[in-house]
């Protein structure tokens, strides 16, 4: 094999994606970053404060309790996503009689917008038209009924139920298409030798799905951290701020409060959070 040269017309392929990559994030960035240091209100003249919003932001009890919600959401997304995604796909591995139906139903959330699922959950959860509630009523445990997306106490569990059960196709595809990449032959092995059901999956196509799952997990974990959308069309962060998170609370922060000074430090502050979260979840992974 040749030595890999480099060659400067490799430099004119990769521009494009370059550009648009400063464009959309560096420079975006950058301003965001310098923001932070100041006090401004988007007309006048900004002012220089120093570590201030970030001080701020710190002794902000909503942010810092948001922070502890998003993580929250984060475990909760992998094991309810990558988990149950993992079942499925695993079930449905040998092909099972109606295959093809149970694939496209456990993928159909995937390809819904998140606005139109969020509306669609907000009347499931309606406290007297809502299936939930109705489901419940039905059952003989009319008592449990309530508003759930009124409730500070099942609010935010409510809302994150959303973005999981939609996200679990998604994950579903990519483990059952990397299942189907594992050689039938190795089950044969194994189910001759006397293998167990639970044995071949920990032993065997658990490990095989290791990279897979890592990749998985990271995208769970990113999206968990990030998610504004859900909570914004379903509760807008109430009642109260029992469903506030950064990502809401930066919005507010800037184009209600128009404090961009203090919600540039929040984003720079998200931004970091999930640079960590992600990194700490990949070298875990990898010990």
């Amino acid at each position: 094999m040749g030595t890999l040269k480099f060659r400067p017309v490799l430099f004119f392929y990769i521009l494009p994606a370059f550009l648009v990559y400063t464009a959309f994030f560096v420079i975006p960035f950058g301003h965001t970053l310098t923001y932070s240091f100041f006090e401004w209100d988007g007309f006048n003249t900004p002012k220089f404060t120093g570590f201030n919003n970030y001080i701020e932001m710190f002794h902000d009890q909503v942010f810092v309790n948001g922070l502890w919600k998003v993580l929250l959401w984060a475990v909760l997304a992998v094991i309810f996503k990558v988990g149950t995604s993992l079942v499925l796909a695993n079930l449905l591995r040998e092909r099972i009689f109606g295959y093809n139906l149970f694939r496209s139903c456990f993928f159909i959330p995937a390809v819904i917008s998140s606005s139109a699922l969020c509306l669609m959950f907000t009347l499931i959860y309606d406290k007297d038209i809502g299936l939930v509630n109705l489901f419940l009523k039905t059952i003989g445990l009319t008592p449990l009924t309530r508003s759930w997306l009124s409730d500070p106490h099942t609010a935010f569990l409510a809302v994150i139920a959303v973005p999981i059960f939609q996200g679990i196709g998604f994950f579903f595809l990519i483990i059952l298409a990397a299942l189907g990449d594992i050689p039938e032959d190795l089950y044969e092995a194994a189910e001759i030798d006397g293998a167990g059901a639970w044995t071949i999956f920990w032993k065997m196509t658990l490990p095989m799905l290791w990279s897979v799952l890592q990749g998985c997990i990271i995208l769970a974990v990113t999206s968990s951290l990030k998610s504004f959308d859900y909570i914004f069309i379903m509760t807008g962060g109430g009642p109260g701020t029992t469903t506030e998170v950064p990502a809401t609370q930066m919005y507010k922060t800037i184009f209600s409060g128009l404090q961009y000074g203090y919600g540039s430090s929040m984003a720079v502050v998200i931004f970091l959070f999930c640079l960590i979260i992600s990194v700490a979840t990949k070298k875990m992974q990898s010990a």
